[in-house]
């Protein structure tokens, strides 16, 4: 088994098609020669799939779910 490439997580932006989506994350990685270097990885998702990710991400951190707000709310506060 080859080893995982592993790097830190510097930016990533999501590119919608309709039903699915690909969010492309850059990630920073040290070279052999100890110079930085930034890989970019794309990957394909359906609106579920980023749901769960999401859902996940929300999970591990300890976050919650931004709430949702109502146009009457957004406009006048609370």
């Amino acid at each position: 088994m080859e080893p995982i490439d592993t790097g830190a997580l510097v930016g990533w932006k999501l590119d919608d098609l309709g039903k699915r989506m690909v969010l492309h994350m850059q990630t920073m990685h040290r070279t052999e020669s100890e110079e930085k270097e930034v890989r970019e990885r794309a990957v394909l998702l359906d609106r579920n799939q980023a749901v769960l990710l999401a859902n996940y991400l929300f999970e591990m951190t300890g976050q919650s779910k931004p709430k949702r707000r109502s146009v009457l709310q957004a406009l006048f506060g609370n």
